[in-house]
């Protein structure tokens, strides 16, 4: 097992957080990709790869950059070729950082292959997949709004070593009640459960799963949905680790903490946590 935690988590600084990394005795941080103080797509490629040398130095490594978080759809025309240009200076960054691993949002992929935005997505993922072959970069698609045999689907199509997966099983939990109201439909707490259950989601996509998040949530059946600490809630941590191993899953645990009053304490905890479970 090998566990990252993102060292900005409750807005520390990067270089504290990386500190607080090293005493915790993990394996790796999760970075973001652009903004903040490292703004790691800004700087050039010596620059960054001198923060990758004191990373390294430390004795941690990047287990992938953090990109779009939900201000990018490449389904949609406005912003298109803007977009998928800026997604392949996160190619080049990754590459210079992270072994070349980024992971994003990259919009909403519709339920049928014949909706106009499911073309758009092809082509923009091929383009950024052919890319990141040439460069060695490979962007892992975010599991989220989507039902687990969708981004499935759309990893298929693409059939490229650049496209993959970051499993994301709160991300499952936290979207139906968004979802059906996008969609103008009651919340059906049921039908939720059999499209986005996490563990039934990553039995869909392990084969393509090169990244985790280590996250928690809830989803109540009057369509609640929250983020919890990593273990309280109802994605089923002990079954999801059993399934990462019996694939052998070699890639990071990085625990994702977005809420709460002192979020660093609740990722020291989900370290714990994830130490805790078997080997």
């Amino acid at each position: 097992m090998k566990i990252a935690i993102i060292p900005t988590t409750g807005g520390e600084d990067p270089f504290k957080g990386i500190q607080i990394a090293v005493e915790l005795g993990v394996e790796g941080v999760h970075l973001p990709a652009y903004g903040g103080k490292l703004d790691l797509a800004s700087k050039s490629r010596e620059e960054r790869r001198k923060i990758r040398e004191k990373i390294l130095s430390y004795g941690l490594e990047v287990s992938a950059l953090i990109g779009w978080g939900g201000d990018v759809d490449l389904g949609e025309e406005k912003n298109l070729r803007e977009n998928i240009d800026w997604g392949k200076r996160l190619n080049e960054t990754a590459v210079d950082v992270a072994n070349g691993l980024w992971m994003a949002h990259v919009g909403i992929m519709p339920d049928d292959e014949s909706h106009p935005k499911w073309a758009r997505f092809v082509s923009s993922l091929k383009e950024l997949a052919q890319h990141g072959e040439e460069i060695g970069a490979t962007l892992a698609l975010e599991t989220g709004p989507e039902p687990p045999v969708v981004v499935r689907k759309m990893v298929e199509t693409i059939n490229s070593p650049a496209i993959r997966i970051n499993f994301d099983p709160a991300n499952l939990l936290l979207w139906p009640p968004v979802v059906y109201k996008w969609k103008n439909k009651p919340f059906n707490f049921d039908e939720a459960m059999k499209d986005f259950n996490p563990v039934d989601g990553l039995r869909v996509l392990i084969p393509y799963v090169v990244h985790a998040h280590a996250k928690d949530s809830m989803l109540s059946p009057d369509g609640k949905a929250e983020e919890v600490p990593l273990g309280t809630g109802m994605t089923n941590w002990k079954a999801l680790h059993e399934i990462f191993k019996e694939h052998n899953y070699k890639g990071f645990y990085a625990i994702e903490r977005e809420v709460g009053q002192d979020a660093m304490n609740d990722v020291r905890k989900a370290v714990e946590f994830l130490k805790s479970l078997p080997a």
